[in-house]
């Protein structure tokens, strides 16, 4: 019984111990933006025919690199105390109902923004668009609209 109670006892103690050790590690890693690795697990879940799905990991692997590289820019722009003030505010505005202007307006105002991070981030903010922009024609090419939104990748609509 002895033996069974310090096994017990020390199983407890071992989890107590490792199970923060484990959740700090997973939070370090989710702290890096890979806009890649998102379209590639929105493409694996819509479940594409095999061939459409050869075609479009063969457009991510040449246009995730770019991509890749204008989110790096972004991230590198802000400090870590302004990137959780931007989560804050973005969480705020949703839950207050602001959308659009207002919203993004609340949010870089939480950031606070020196003048060369705005020129800086305004740069690669543009950079990082383009290459979505690249990235969806691109797939719009091989997917059919159907597959699109079956993959949750949001196209603009024609007006």
């Amino acid at each position: 019984m002895k033996n069974l109670f310090g096994f017990t006892l020390t199983c407890l103690i071992a989890a107590l111990i490792a199970t923060p050790a484990f959740a700090a590690k997973k939070k370090n890693k989710g702290d890096k933006h890979d806009p890649v690795a998102a379209i590639k697990k929105k493409l694996s879940a819509a479940d594409l025919p095999t061939d459409a799905r050869e075609k479009a990991d063969k457009v991510i692997a040449d246009d995730g690199p770019k991509l890749k590289e204008a989110q790096a820019k972004v991230d590198a722009i802000l400090t870590s105390e302004q990137k959780q003030s931007q989560k804050q505010a973005r969480k705020d505005a949703k839950s207050s109902g602001k959308k659009g202007k207002d919203a993004k307006a609340d949010i870089a105002a939480s950031m606070k923004l020196t003048p060369e991070q705005k020129t800086k981030l305004a740069s690669a903010e543009a950079e990082l668009k383009s290459a979505q922009a690249t990235l969806t024609r691109d797939l719009k090419g091989i997917l059919s609209a159907e597959q699109m939104a079956k993959a949750g990748i949001k196209t603009k609509k024609k007006a």
